[in-house]
């Protein structure tokens, strides 16, 4: 379905790997909260790590549930 910008464009970003992970962090740790780091592209909202909530890493970030994450990520994986 891909993320739609301020332009009107779908933005999709290869997030397969940061998927895998997470999914096996949910799996181990349950839905925690995480520190979802991202970068806008024409108001597109892509996020492209996570951290868990202790670690303090530089970057801009949303704090949210890691299922929240783990859907959205699906989302702005798909192409088009």
């Amino acid at each position: 379905m891909a993320i739609i910008g301020e332009d009107g464009i779908k933005y999709s970003y290869d997030s397969g790997d940061l998927i895998r992970e997470l999914k096996a962090d949910i799996e181990e740790f349950g839905n925690f909260k995480v520190k979802a780091y991202y970068k806008r592209e024409n108001g597109a909202k892509l996020y492209t790590d996570y951290q868990f909530q202790e670690d303090n890493l530089e970057g801009t970030y949303d704090l949210v549930d890691a299922a929240f994450l783990l859907k959205y990520l699906n989302k702005q994986n798909d192409t088009m």
